[in-house]
């Protein structure tokens, strides 16, 4: 029997069709919670009939579980840069913001309906707990270096409130549009609306240049908008 090797052309349909499923999965997950998404649709977006959706992902869990692995190694290479860092230039802080943002906004179907994911796939429970830790950590570690480099200057006593704080707007500010203000289809607009809200949480602390740097960002993020609408 011949061996299929990566190059195999069966092998490489298979693969661009399992990651056609994916992509369309997650565009489909974004724009609704994944509960509201039926395999039927996600076949028809993909133009495969369902047998060949269920070739690929025999449920819906698996679905997930492969979108979760993405945004777990999007996460992990963010953290491993940002944990990693050594330079002491305010615009890299501002962009590991704008960086970690850019990763939620991509993957905002899980932030904005976890308790439905978790429900749908049990086994994401500790994969998701196991993430947020290690990403509060990475939180705490750039603000230790921002310190370090005198682009900060946070009071011991309130160093916990504001990394707990950063962490749960940086994360959930796609769950607080959806759940108070109605939100239903996020935007660009929203994606910077969430920036300026952490942005606010670290301004009083600021040095002078980490602060230049911060309203620069912020306004990058606004020339970008006007230019795509």
């Amino acid at each position: 029997m011949k061996r299929m090797t990566a190059r195999d052309p069966a092998r490489a349909e298979g693969t661009s069709t399992r990651n056609r499923i994916l992509d369309t999965t997650l565009a489909l997950f974004n724009d609704r919670a994944p509960d509201r998404v039926t395999t039927a649709e996600i076949a028809r977006a993909v133009g495969i009939n369902e047998g060949n959706l269920y070739y690929h992902f025999k449920t819906k869990e698996a679905l997930l579980q492969a979108l979760f692995k993405r945004l777990e190694d999007d996460a992990t290479a963010f953290m491993v840069e940002a944990a990693s860092n050594t330079q002491t230039d305010p615009g890299i802080f501002s962009g590991f913001m704008r960086r970690w943002f850019s990763i939620v906004w991509d993957h905002r179907y899980i932030f904005r309906d976890l308790p439905g994911i978790i429900a749908i796939a049990p086994s994401l429970r500790e994969p998701t707990q196991a993430l947020s830790s290690g990403m509060r950590v990475v939180v705490e570690e750039t603000l230790h270096q921002m310190t370090n480099a005198q682009l900060i200057d946070v009071p011991a006593e309130e160093a916990p409130q504001l990394l707990a704080n950063v962490w749960i707007v940086s994360t959930y500010w796609a769950v607080y549009l959806s759940l108070q203000e109605g939100v239903e289809q996020l935007g660009e607009e929203h994606l910077n609306w969430g920036l300026k809200q952490v942005a606010s949480l670290f301004r009083p602390y600021l040095s002078d240049a980490a602060k230049s740097e911060m309203n620069a960002m912020l306004d990058r993020s606004l020339k970008q908008k006007q230019k795509s609408t």
